[in-house]
């Protein structure tokens, strides 16, 4: 069974004996010094035994009982100094046991024995509890036949307005090889998609979760591999358990896909409930882009495209009525042409939507989310009226 175990310390202490045990145990332990770190650790995992120790910026009776409401199903040790130890305070505040900050390894080992055959005993008798799945997940693939079309620059914005939605948001890097999303955040990720297949990929102890990396904005990046020739190490299969396993854990998964087709994007685009397709007012856009729709065409997929417009510019280019003739697609949102402001936000490693969220392109991406966001509910609304109406039939 997978657990999910996590270390917080406000006292810069390290994990320490806890991970030398654990990763023993073929077990990887999660740390935080900060709260607000904290919560994406615990956050969708109902598997979490939390590790808490904390004297310095917090209460740390205190602090278990605001975890303990908040995450009601994660178990918690307290780790505490021997003058403060409390145990009947420590089991009205939420904590699941304790520990003294003078532990030796056997009480260590006691305590995670403990907390192992809780949790093993919960997955027995609340099976649904321990494996929880977010029913209304959805996975949105932002493509594109042409590159230096913004289609990075779109997909790591419209993961920030749909976190500012209060949506649990995932990026996956589609381009293996040459992926940027982690440049587009200014982080360089210590782990990717090539170290969960090679250390966790179907091992039940290591979630994909841990492979991510929380960028501003709330938003959790898969990062492509850490070298292009990795990519070869990367099979159709992987990308399709990543997607489902990502399913289980966030609202929305936002998939950047490259600007070529192989059989591992083919999979994502089938596996994705709606494609975003983005192109430009021009010529040689429109061309690929009409390639682009003939083949989703060949394969069924053409019904998925959202046709996306950006740098758009009324009164230059092709009007829109005749986009749509051409491509026989609606547009379903057009993007403006605002260059210095998706420039600058590159240069930096910050999206537009945190550092200019006020701008045109800003307020229009947030529109786009809302219309994306908006439509599945509608159709989810269509659904139940359809399923009522069949059940008064009978």
């Amino acid at each position: 069974m997978s657990i999910n175990w996590v270390y917080f310390s406000d006292t810069n202490s390290s994990p320490g004996e806890i991970k030398k045990l654990l990763e023993k145990q073929q077990y990887q332990v999660l740390s935080a010094d900060q709260f607000d770190k904290l919560h994406p650790l615990l956050m969708g995992n109902n598997q979490s035994v939390l590790f808490l120790e904390a004297h310095t910026h917090f209460n740390v009776y205190d602090l278990c009982q605001e975890i303990s409401v908040l995450y009601p199903h994660v178990y918690i040790i307290l780790i505490v100094p021997e003058a403060m130890e409390n145990l009947k305070k420590a089991m009205l505040m939420g904590a699941s046991d304790t520990l003294r900050t003078t532990y030796d390894l056997g009480e260590l080992s006691e305590a995670v024995a403990h907390a192992k055959k809780f949790m093993h005993h919960r997955a027995k008798m609340e099976p649904n509890l321990m494996n929880p799945v977010k029913e209304k997940s959805r996975v949105i693939a932002v493509s594109s036949p042409k590159g230096g079309v913004g289609r990075t620059a779109l997909t790591v914005n419209l993961a920030v307005a749909f976190a500012k939605m209060g949506k649990k948001v995932a990026v996956i890097d589609g381009n293996l090889q040459f992926g940027e999303v982690g440049i587009y955040f200014n982080v360089k990720p210590k782990r990717t998609i090539y170290e969960w297949v090679k250390e966790g990929y179907g091992r039940a102890n290591y979630s994909i979760n841990q492979y991510m990396t929380l960028v501003d904005g709330d938003v959790s990046v898969l990062a492509s591999p850490p070298r292009p020739e990795f990519f070869e190490g990367i099979s159709e299969k992987h990308l399709k358990d990543a997607i489902e396993e990502t399913r289980n854990i966030f609202d929305i998964i936002l998939i950047d896909m490259p600007v070529y087709l192989s059989d591992i994007h083919l999979r994502c685009l089938d596996l994705a409930d709606e494609i975003v397709l983005l192109t430009l007012n021009e010529i040689s856009g429109l061309r690929l882009c009409q390639l682009y729709l003939d083949t989703l065409e060949t394969i069924h997929l053409k019904d998925k495209v959202k046709l996306v417009l950006n740098r758009h510019v009324k009164g230059q280019g092709l009007e829109l009525k005749r986009i749509q003739e051409i491509l026989t697609i609606d547009v379903y949102h057009t993007l403006p042409d605002q260059m210095n402001i998706v420039s600058s936000s590159i240069k930096t490693g910050q999206p537009y939507l945190l550092s200019n969220p006020r701008s045109s392109i800003g307020k229009a991406v947030l529109s786009l989310s809302e219309k994306l966001f908006e439509q599945k509910s509608a159709s989810e609304v269509t659904t139940k009226k359809e399923k009522k109406w069949f059940h008064v039939g009978k």
